[in-house]
Parts: C-alpha cells; sequence; structure tokens
C-alpha cells in the first residue's frame, strides 16, 4: 500500500506538473514575414524588421514566432494576417486602415543615390529633371515610377529599367526592381541617380565598395489633380484587427525599447526623420 500510495502520488505530482507548464505556456508573437523583402526580412533572420520583431517579442516577453508567407510583401495582410495565420506585420505604413496600428517606431522617406562624385544640386524631386541625367534606376509601383514620370524621364528610361527586372512581364505577376539592384547599377555608373525608399537600400548603400551619396528628397510632389504624394513615411506595426490589447502592449513595448530599436535602424544604415516632418 505505501508503495502503491507512493506511486499513485508521484502520478498525481506529474499530471499536476505538466498541467502547470502547460498552462503557463506563453502565447508566441506571431509575426508574418516575407522571404522575398530582403533587407526589411530575410529567412536567416538578419532582415533588420526580423531584428526589430525579436525586440518586441522579448519586451512583452514572449516567444517570437516568424511565420514565412513564400511571396512578396505586399501580400502578407492578404494571405498572413486575413488567413489567421500570424498577428503582426512590421513596417506598414501609420494608419493601415486594414489593421490597428501602433505608435510610429521610425520615419523615413524617399532618397536619390548618387556617387559621391558626382552628387545632385538639389534635395527636391525636381532634380531628377536635369537634362545631364540620363539614366535613372527605380522599384516599381511606387512613388518613385511617379517621380520618374513627372520628371518627364519615363518613356527614355523604359527598356533600361524593365532590363532591370530581366524584362519579365508585369501582367501576370509581381514583378520589381530588387532593391540591391538599383544601388549596384549606380555604384557601376550604368545609371546617373537611383530613386527609392531610404529602408530598401540603405544596407546596400553602407556596404558598397564605390562611395554613395544618399541625399533625402525634401519635398513633396502634387499631381496635375492636385493630390499629393507623400515621399516621407511614418512606419508602425500592424496588428490584426481583433487584438487591440496585442496593440496596446506593443505600443508600450515601443517607448520602453526606443534606444535599441534606434540603434538597430541606425546601424542598418537607414535615413531617420524626426516623426514631427
Amino acid at each position: 500500500m505505501k508503495t502503491r500510495s507512493v506511486i499513485a502520488g508521484l502520478a498525481i505530482t506529474l499530471a499536476t506538473g505538466g498541467m502547470g507548464a502547460a498552462e503557463t505556456a506563453k502565447e508566441p508573437l506571431r509575426v508574418c514575414a516575407s522571404t522575398k523583402d530582403a533587407p526589411f526580412s530575410q529567412q536567416d533572420g538578419s532582415g533588420f524588421e526580423n531584428r526589430l520583431a525579436q525586440v518586441m517579442a522579448d519586451a512583452i516577453d514572449r516567444p517570437l514566432e516568424l511565420v514565412w508567407v513564400n511571396k512578396e510583401a505586399i501580400y502578407l495582410v492578404r494571405d498572413g494576417v486575413d488567413t489567421g495565420q500570424c498577428d503582426v506585420m512590421m513596417g506598414v505604413d501609420t494608419g493601415d486602415p486594414r489593421l490597428l496600428t501602433t505608435q510610429p517606431y521610425y520615419r523615413s522617406g524617399y532618397v536619390f543615390v548618387t556617387r559621391q562624385d558626382t552628387p545632385l544640386e538639389s534635395d527636391h524631386w525636381e532634380a531628377l529633371g536635369d537634362q545631364k541625367l540620363d539614366t535613372i534606376a527605380y522599384r516599381l509601383h511606387g512613388p518613385a515610377e511617379v517621380l520618374v514620370k513627372y520628371a518627364g524621364k519615363y518613356e527614355n528610361n523604359l527598356i533600361y529599367v524593365t532590363s532591370l527586372t530581366n524584362f519579365e512581364d508585369k501582367r501576370n505577376k509581381y514583378t520589381n526592381v530588387e532593391a540591391a539592384r538599383v544601388v549596384s547599377e549606380v555604384a557601376k555608373g550604368d545609371a546617373d541617380v537611383g530613386v527609392a525608399f531610404g529602408p530598401e537600400i540603405a544596407r546596400y548603400v553602407k556596404s558598397s565598395r564605390t562611395p554613395l551619396k544618399v541625399t533625402v528628397i525634401s519635398n513633396h510632389l502634387t499631381r496635375s489633380n492636385g493630390v499629393e504624394v507623400p515621399l516621407q513615411f511614418n512606419q508602425s506595426m500592424g496588428v490584426v484587427k481583433s487584438k487591440p490589447e496585442l496593440r496596446d502592449a506593443l505600443d508600450k513595448a515601443i517607448v520602453e525599447k526606443r534606444a535599441e530599436i534606434e540603434a538597430i535602424l541606425t546601424d542598418e544604415g537607414i535615413p531617420l526623420l524626426p516623426p514631427s516632418s
């Protein structure tokens, strides 16, 4: 009887211990991550947004779970958050209506990239209209493409920019110029200037063997219909709308980890702007 009682007691202890472990298991912070979004996200975890996600997970005392989506980042809400696979996206525009957004954790903008020996004379987007600039490298589907069009350089650069995607057809698949390619074209002298969102190209400018200059574009563009095209953006974390308490926790973590966040962004070489700019 004594032996049986000991065994029974041990069984109860193990069972309740197991229940306690299950009850105290921490819910992971499930962050959507694209396999095709360097330098923001990379599967080896070296993307700067992957690193920032780890800082946030540590701050709210949860294990980080990067949920990899094998598509470009523009599909992360549809194929990640909306399908319930993940709860958080890094690096969304503040106020994105598809998500609950945190307070901004940084602000940056579109930039010119030039060789240091051939800088532009202005930090206004209209500098792209300079007749001395023949070849412009830029990423598609965004403000950079709009700037090139309004500068009157779109048609003359169409074949060149299309060559940077190996002439892939844009009708049936998402096609874009890699951020690293924009920088390398300028470094090699094949492009007179590159235009891109600062965080996209900062890493590649920093690692370039050819000295390059990054100039933040200081003004916005106003379309012919009066609609303004912003060139500077606050960046937030986006949270699934069903979890406002998670957004609130991340808001607090941003304040607590501000110095660590800025250290990662500065190490990346990202041109940072004041939040109110």
